[in-house]
């Protein structure tokens, strides 16, 4: 008897920011790459909310579920004001962009998860920083004053094809059309 392979999808949920923030973001990560000397892991990761990563043999079923869900909620101005720091364990740093009212976003991911898990919504700038790349970063980016906001009226779906991930489709909240 021969065994049919089951093909594992894997989807990524977030919210895109808006074309200024993007730009700031990547002129941001540009900065950080000169100050270290070299690439670093987020380095050309395009500036986003992630949301949710959904690896599973029904990705696109959940797709079809996160959909109608999404549909019930009202657009919204999410507003980001400078960096913020998390440890990522003993020894790791991450620098990111804050999101000032992160509740409805926090909602947003309880709805897609069903989970109660905490959760920061955030900007990554730099992640996975040793201490000494972190301190040398920090010390160029800390003084940093940043405020923005941008709308979100949809939810953005990626699909990893190969290494790389490509738009699969855009959900679009409440009358946001």
């Amino acid at each position: 008897m021969r065994k049919t392979s089951v093909t594992q999808e894997e989807l990524f949920y977030l919210i895109s920011p808006s074309p200024p923030i993007v730009d700031f973001v990547t002129r941001l990560k540009a900065h950080v790459e000169d100050i270290l000397g070299h690439q670093y892991e987020s380095r050309f990761s395009k500036a986003h909310v992630s949301l949710l990563k959904d690896s599973q043999e029904h990705a696109e079923s959940f797709l079809y579920d996160a959909e109608e869900k999404v549909r019930r909620i009202r657009p919204f101005i999410i507003p980001v004001k400078n960096l913020k720091v998390f440890w990522q364990g003993h020894d790791k740093r991450a620098i990111y962009l804050d999101i000032v009212y992160k509740t409805p976003i926090c909602e947003i991911f309880k709805m897609l998860t069903q989970s109660s898990s905490q959760f920061t919504p955030h900007i990554t700038i730099a992640k996975n920083l040793e201490i000494e790349e972190f301190l040398k970063i920090w010390k160029a980016l800390r003084n940093i004053s940043y405020s923005n906001d941008f709308w979100c009226d949809h939810i953005t779906v990626l699909r990893k094809s190969g290494r790389k991930w490509a738009h699969h489709i855009d959900l679009p909240l409440l009358n946001s059309h």
